[in-house]
């Protein structure tokens, strides 16, 4: 995918033309525009991309852009993204993985080998790549599709959001690096911080460390490994999914965070791998 990246300061970079029929790019002209929604705000940057599929997409970026804020709920929730499922809520429920990468890996290998087989520089080989990059192109809108989806259900149902702050740079680059992309933790992230602002909801981003550990209940540390799935105090006797527990932490974390009280965290910082897989 390649992408044209340019800025809007004093109208020089960018700007729409033709009451909105055209955009005007600075060295390139005026170009044909099919708007998905009207643009609102001021246009600060605009980015010029070229898909997969051989069409063309612009991204506006905008300034000032009015929120439509929706009815309140009285609700907060916290947020505790995984591999297993792609998100817990704190209100229990759970978010499946739909994995598009995964379902489309048969489609993908074959368009792949396909591609391996033919000669560099040659029509079959042109042809061959266009159908291999159409196809991630699909698997990506499927993707986006689903955060969107599950990130406006969020700011409909609940007033406050709270999420991890997970380093999602360093998760992709280890082991899990393939699932990690499949899930899309931190484009979700940005949907969802988006999608809140727009609606006039509170967004928080939390320390993940120490959030599957911690009981929800008494708040004492209760150790386990990655292959325990439930969290069972022996403390004070809560026993619930690991990952709503975490779910819960991270939602106590946003509202202290909301009432301006810094959390203090543990001394040892947890790997990012127990953060997200095991929590």
């Amino acid at each position: 995918m390649n992408h044209i990246s340019k800025g809007a300061a004093n109208h020089n970079g960018v700007r729409l033309v033709a009451g909105g029929k055209r955009v005007k790019l600075a060295g390139i002209g005026n170009v044909k525009v099919k708007l998905h929604r009207p643009v609102e705000g001021r246009i600060k940057q605009a980015s010029v991309s070229l898909d997969g599929d051989g069409h063309w997409y612009i991204a506006f970026v905008c300034d000032d852009v009015p929120t439509r804020p929706l009815p309140a709920t009285g609700k907060s929730v916290g947020i505790d993204v995984g591999l297993t499922t792609f998100a817990a809520l704190s209100d229990g429920t759970m978010v499946a993985n739909p994995r598009p990468m995964a379902s489309a890996r048969v489609t993908l290998v074959r368009a792949q080998r396909k591609v391996s087989r033919r000669k560099r520089g040659s029509a079959r080989r042109r042809k061959s790549v266009a159908l291999l990059a159409k196809h991630h192109a699909r698997v990506s809108r499927v993707r986006k599709d689903f955060h969107h989806k599950v990130a406006l259900d969020i700011v409909r149902r609940f007033d406050s959001v709270a999420v991890e702050d997970l380093n999602v740079k360093g998760l992709a680059s280890g082991m899990l690096a393939k699932s990690v992309h499949d899930a899309g933790w931190a484009a979700f992230t940005t949907i969802l911080a988006a999608k809140a602002e727009s609606a006039g909801r509170e967004f928080f981003a939390v320390d993940p460390r120490g959030t599957s550990q911690e009981c929800s209940g008494c708040h004492a540390t209760v150790r386990k490994g990655l292959h325990v799935r439930v969290h069972a105090c022996p403390h004070c006797g809560l026993v619930l999914d690991r990952d709503v527990n975490a779910a819960l932490n991270v939602q106590g974390r946003g509202q202290r965070l909301r009432g301006g009280v810094v959390d203090v965290l543990a001394e040892d910082p947890r790997s990012p791998y127990l953060a997200v897989c095991g929590r």
